[in-house]
């Protein structure tokens, strides 16, 4: 397990822009030097929910990381854009266009999972190796919970995307008072108690100060996209990390996806929730190693 009690030292990211070709100004952020992976966040999480991912990964590789348009340091044009898991995929290669990168991992967790997904399907070529981290290739939430409740929280997101402020006032809330945010969410194993609360703590407030536009239009795309049709097609090597307590994108989804894949690697962590990635040493890091190692031969 990771030492929970300690801060994580800041990393020292290299900090660039890039400008998609919609005119959204995205945060990009790179460390380490070699074989590039590129790291896909959950949604409205900024750089910080990924440090110890990078950390572990950064002595051997180059890791790329971004922050999804309207989170933390991107920003928005004055006009209408796409929210999608197709655009976010875009941005991602677009992103490696303007570094030069031509081949890369691609590491995906919860939202990430799918944009990793779509990446692959608009490049094949260009992705070597794929780890889908706690997340499902589609439909998240009707892989979590019954039908009925699936569609309550369908409906709630689409209100959201009209009115965001009750969401708002639930996200704010969280991030006045962190010790009531970690009781809860650790007590309903949203985030498992052993989880680096420092990192979670990040990962709320930079939720609550994403652009609420952007982060509910992502949120409603991301709950009605499904990528699964691509998993039979998938070539390079491929790990599906799932978590035993995670009830966001539950095992039996890690199973599906990964019986779905050819080659794949199946791992489900014990006491593990949907917040893995802060959760885990190397107990997550082996078998992502391992995908890499098969990667880059």
């Amino acid at each position: 397990m990771l030492n929970v009690d300690i801060p994580m030292p800041p990393l020292p990211y290299s900090h660039h822009r890039v400008v998609t070709d919609d005119g959204v100004d995205l945060a990009v952020q790179t460390v380490g030097e070699g074989p590039v992976v590129v790291l896909g966040n959950g949604i409205g999480v900024s750089k910080p929910g990924l440090d110890i991912l990078a950390d572990h990964l950064r002595d051997r590789y180059q890791v790329v990381c971004w922050d999804y348009r309207g989170v933390g340091e991107s920003w928005l044009p004055d006009k209408d854009v796409a929210f999608t898991m197709e655009r976010h995929a875009v941005d991602a290669l677009q992103i490696l266009d303007a570094l030069g990168v031509e081949r890369a991992a691609m590491l995906g967790w919860s939202m990430g999972v799918p944009v990793g997904l779509e990446m692959i399907r608009r490049a094949p070529e260009r992705i070597v190796g794929y780890g889908a981290l706690f997340g499902a290739p589609g439909h998240p939430f009707r892989a979590a919970f019954p039908w009925i409740l699936a569609e309550a929280v369908h409906l709630g997101v689409r209100s959201s995307t009209v009115n965001p402020w009750p969401a708002q006032a639930v996200l704010s809330l969280a991030t006045a008072l962190p010790p009531v945010a970690w009781a809860i969410c650790s007590t309903l194993r949203f985030v498992g108690p052993w989880a680096h609360a420092d990192t979670f703590h990040a990962n709320v407030r930079s939720t609550c100060g994403a652009n609420k536009t952007a982060y509910f239009n992502t949120m409603y795309e991301l709950i009605h996209h499904d990528a699964s049709d691509l998993l039979p097609f998938v070539q390079c090597p491929t790990v599906v990390v799932a978590g035993e307590q995670d009830w966001i994108t539950p095992p039996a989804a890690a199973r599906k996806m990964a019986q779905a894949t050819p080659g794949s690697e199946l791992v489900v962590l014990d006491r593990t929730t949907h917040f893995g990635i802060i959760e885990h040493g190397p107990a997550l890091w082996e078998p992502v190693d391992r995908m890499l190692t098969k990667a880059f031969g």
